[in-house]
């Protein structure tokens, strides 16, 4: 019998507008371009604002191409800050706004595209899907955030009339009442309606509007029962991707200050020095600054510090524009901007990681066996930072007052716990456990496999039946 000639699938992705998000979507495009399948070839057209494509062109191939959506024009809003890099938090809604408007804009894309076979959306566009479904197009919600914590937020949003406790101890937030004002203060985040999605309908919308199932950025060896959870609120299944840890490239600026980030780890000894890094997109206050730094300087511990501050056009209120008038360490280093994260968690030297916990730093962590001290400051990083330390990849937690209080003694201990202490042991062990787990994950082909096999069906391709 003659072999089956092979179909090309076209694939649109339209992530948010946060590196943090686009980043794994770049990633599942390449996976998904290279996986070796025996029906289909993928070529995938990932969408975004040209502020955040900008720094993505050298990764565009035959098989990956970049597509500029333009957004509406919007006081206070340049195309500079069509982007969550650099915007000022006051400007969020803002971007949403502008975001949601485009919703014309992104269906001709889809219409200069064609044929399109599948789209792969992010939770922040839920009218996404309507749009490919209007062009007969399937979408499915691809999640960057981890199944815990949408589950976490669904279980929220069904029982939020008679709030009921989330069935699982370890990630609670403590009890029903605490956990639906925590939801609630983030579903009021729109600031008076300036997005046309109400923020509460957002991720139930996209999960509702997702053909047939959802897939998620993670390890079912690690979330396996929250994934099942989630899959029982929304009545889909959650098709994990892997870890889909990505090798980090950057300019040639940003390589050169690597470089000398790395030779001073160089000098430092095996597992002393504890990396600090709050994420791309979150500022420090004047007084957060302050504390973190009389912490690191306290704790008596190497420290690799990360900072950002604002632009001189960022205007974010209360936010840090410098280090704090003495800051002079002696036994740390301070880098603005931008590290080599996953080089240097993986360098001998580092033996903690103080971290904001997003889905993906958290991530990164396990995958280069390095223990976390969790200090999680908004969304859903205090539901990754408790599943950090259920699956025991937390050393330590910098206690807060409320989210982004704490002080500079907390940072001391729990820095000195991860780093010198017997819990600190104890998780660079269950770390280097992890380490094993997320790495056979993110080699495991038969995840992007099985991921293609659903896309196919869905659109017809290969030797899969259409099943909408």
């Amino acid at each position: 019998m003659a072999q089956a000639e092979r179909e090309s699938m076209r694939v649109v992705m339209f992530p948010w507008l946060a590196h943090g998000h686009i980043n794994p979507y770049l990633e599942l495009a390449k996976r998904l371009t290279t996986t070796a399948t025996s029906d289909v070839d993928v070529v995938v057209h990932l969408v975004s604002t040209p502020a955040n494509l900008a720094p993505l062109a050298r990764h565009q191939t035959d098989k990956i191409k970049l597509v500029e959506l333009h957004l509406p024009a919007l006081p206070d809003l340049p195309p500079a800050l069509h982007t969550t890099k650099r915007l000022p938090a006051r400007l969020m809604p803002v971007l949403k706004r502008a975001c949601d408007l485009a919703a014309p804009r992104f269906g001709a894309l889809l219409d200069e595209l064609r044929p399109v076979d599948v789209l792969l959306y992010d939770f922040l566009q839920p009218w996404a899907p309507l749009e490919a479904a209007a062009r007969g197009v399937p979408a499915v919600h691809f999640s960057t955030c981890s199944a815990a914590a949408t589950a976490f937020f669904m279980h929220c949003l069904k029982t939020d009339r008679v709030p009921s406790a989330f069935p699982f101890e370890a990630i609670s937030l403590g009890n029903a009442d605490e956990e639906a004002k925590y939801t609630a203060l983030l579903a009021i985040r729109d600031d008076g309606g300036a997005a046309l999605v109400p923020e509460r309908d957002r991720l139930p919308l996209s999960l509702k509007r997702s053909s047939g199932f959802v897939a998620v950025k993670t390890c079912a060896d690690i979330e396996h029962k929250y994934m099942d959870y989630l899959s029982q609120l929304i009545g889909k299944e959650i098709v994990p991707t892997g870890p889909l840890i990505a090798d980090r490239g950057g300019s040639e600026d940003e390589h050169s200050g690597g470089e000398r980030v790395m030779r001073w780890l160089d000098g430092e000894q095996p597992a002393s020095v504890v990396l600090v890094s709050f994420g791309s997109e979150y500022f420090m206050s004047e007084r957060q600054m302050a504390e973190m730094a009389r912490g690191l300087e306290l704790s008596g511990v190497p420290f690799l510090w990360v900072v950002r501050f604002p632009g001189a056009e960022d205007e974010v209120r209360g936010a840090a524009r410098s280090m704090p008038p003495g800051f002079a360490p002696a036994q740390g280093m301070v880098v603005e901007g931008w590290v080599p994260q996953r080089r240097v968690l993986s360098h001998l030297s580092c033996g903690a990681f103080l971290t904001h916990c997003g889905w993906s730093s958290v991530l990164e962590s396990m995958a280069a066996g390095v223990s976390m001290v969790a200090l999680p400051l908004h969304i859903d990083q205090p539901l990754n930072a408790n599943l950090a330390a259920e699956v025991g990849a937390a050393a330590a937690r910098v206690k807060q007052e409320c989210f982004g209080e704490f002080t500079a003694e907390e940072v001391a201990r729990a820095v000195r716990v991860a780093v010198n202490g017997k819990e600190g042991e104890e998780a660079r062990r269950r770390a280097r456990e992890l380490r094993e787990v997320v790495a056979r994950n993110d080699r495991d082909d038969a995840q992007i496999v099985a991921l293609l096999e659903r896309m196919a069906r869905l659109c017809g391709k290969g030797q899969a039946v259409p099943n909408y």
